[in-house]
């Protein structure tokens, strides 16, 4: 029997050993377990900072860009109004110096056309005393021819 207790002992102390080394691994997983879940979740919190200040980056970023939008649509309006204002101040100068030349042109027109007047009754005029003139010249010609015919007996007996 006191062999059975040694064996006995012994196979207590190797289940013992054996039980408390099964232990020791099963607390060695359970710490290295634990030990990567807490680096996971140290991992996930540095990942989770990091992105909420990239979002924060992002939002400032966002409404940067909302105020450029803004600044250059009120500038973008207030060009287009500046350049309604010009082209209508441009279109009323445009229509005044129209006006103008229309005007200009009216005088230009009834001036040739007076002139043009004046010229047809010069040209009448000039027929006129073309034909005045061939009728004296006529006139002439036969008082001439008149005069000859008295004087010429005249000049022939002397």
């Amino acid at each position: 029997m006191e062999n059975n207790f040694n064996t006995e002992s012994s196979s207590t102390f190797t289940l013992q050993s054996s039980s408390e080394t099964l232990f020791s691994i099963q607390l060695l997983d359970f710490k290295t377990s634990l030990l990567e879940a807490l680096e996971e979740l140290r991992m996930r919190r540095e990942a989770e900072i990091h992105y909420e200040e990239q979002i924060g980056k992002i939002i400032v970023e966002t409404q940067e860009l909302k105020w450029q939008k803004e600044t250059l649509q009120n500038q973008k309006e207030t060009l287009a109004e500046q350049h309604k204002e010009a082209m209508a101040v441009f279109k009323k100068q445009l229509q005044m110096k129209m006006y103008a030349l229309e005007e200009e042109k009216g005088k230009y027109q009834l001036a040739t056309e007076i002139k043009e007047k004046e010229i047809e009754g010069l040209k009448e005029t000039l027929k006129a005393l073309q034909v005045s003139k061939y009728s004296l010249q006529k006139k002439v010609s036969e008082m001439v021819r008149k005069l000859q015919n008295i004087f010429s007996p005249i000049w022939i007996s002397t």
